[in-house]
């Protein structure tokens, strides 16, 4: 049986609608264009990205991503280019840009600016933020809004990764206004959920502001642009209810852990999941199961024992000091959690130990 992925989207498209009996002027209402839009791109001509995404969307939505790398594979103009291409990267289709700058290349004989900025971004992902970075995009001049936009996520992010969170949050206001002016309804969803990656981050570990954080991971999750986006959402939705409520800390772990599940090669972060379950589980004096203890620190933890021997240790420190302070109630191990968790610009967490010392009766407005 023929795959979606290899089938023409087109036919395909015509066969879902011919079967949902739903009329083309009612289907495109739904979808927010007009019959003429859809009509156009079912006999074979190429419309605006984001309708193709929407047509999709409405029409197939299980089969989203293979039908969307399909159509970028079979050749978008150049209007669509760039919208193309910020879409494969949201969906982690890294050989299909690669495919879509040699198509251009090709085409036109040499780099395309789009391209040359993709290319760069492929090869600058795992180091967002080094001196190599941040000077690679001073080479780049914006011929458009979208590319001035993009310019200056990418220029966000080497503040944020070098932990300079008050300039982000400061260079993110000037982009959402960049953002306010774009034409395109894709890259302008896309643009916005790049920023509110971050922001999620920041609002809930630098700035401890668990109310916005929260309403940026619900804007993500609304956009569903992809699974990675999905995760973060979730982890920040399940961390910043640790102090407040088990149930939906813990809920939201799992949703972490289900879409995790389709990513058998990313261990680490399936692996980080269950022991940050084993601490939510630690914490609320819940048993710890099995399925979590998945490191020695976790496994320490189900068995209820002292955790000296991970003060020493540069990560688990700042944790064995808390729930060994928390649990003899020691104010000394407490102050020093507190200390390594502000080190680390993590805020949220060190208000977990600062808790815990006002229960003591330790006055922090001496």
């Amino acid at each position: 049986m023929e795959s979606v992925a290899t089938r023409d989207i087109r036919i395909h498209i015509k066969e879902l609608i011919k079967s949902s009996d739903e009329k083309q002027n009612v289907l495109a209402a739904k979808i927010g264009i007009s019959e003429g839009y859809l009509s156009k791109f079912l006999s074979g001509k190429e419309i605006n990205f984001w309708m193709v995404r929407e047509i999709i969307r409405y029409v197939d939505p299980e089969n989203e991503t293979a039908l969307m790398e399909q159509h970028c594979l079979t050749g978008v103009k150049k209007k669509n280019y760039a919208s193309a291409l910020e879409y494969c990267y949201t969906k982690q289709l890294y050989s299909v840009i690669e495919a879509l700058i040699s198509a251009q290349i090709e085409r036109d004989g040499k780099y395309d600016l789009w391209s040359n900025i993709y290319r760069f971004i492929l090869n600058s992902r795992f180091s967002f933020g080094n001196i190599e970075y941040t000077e690679g995009l001073k080479k780049f001049s914006p011929s458009c809004d979208e590319m001035r936009t993009l310019l200056s996520i990418l220029e966000m992010y080497g503040y944020f990764y070098n932990g300079r969170y008050e300039i982000t949050l400061y260079h993110i206001r000037s982009i959402r206004s960049l953002i306010e002016n774009l034409s395109d309804p894709f890259l302008k969803i896309a643009f916005t959920a790049r920023i509110e990656e971050v922001l999620v981050n920041i609002y809930l570990k630098q700035n401890n502001d668990v109310n916005k954080a929260r309403e940026a991971a619900f804007s993500l999750l609304e956009k569903d642009l992809s699974i990675n986006l999905n995760m973060t959402a979730l982890y920040i939705l399940a961390l910043s209810y640790m102090n407040e409520s088990y149930c939906h800390s813990y809920r939201y772990y799992l949703k972490c852990l289900n879409l995790l599940a389709n990513f058998p090669d990313r261990i680490e972060e399936m692996v980080q999941n269950k022991e940050e379950i084993a601490i939510l589980q630690y914490y609320w004096n819940k048993e710890i199961l099995k399925e979590f203890q998945v490191t020695e620190f976790a496994k320490a933890l189900g068995r209820s024992e002292p955790l000296t021997s991970f003060y020493s240790d540069p990560f688990y420190k700042k944790y064995a000091l808390l729930f060994d302070g928390k649990r003899e109630e020691n104010a000394e191990k407490l102050l020093l959690s507190l200390y390594y968790f502000s080190q680390q610009q993590d805020q949220f967490r060190a208000t977990i130990p600062k808790i815990n010392l006002i229960k003591l009766g330790f006055n922090f407005n001496i």
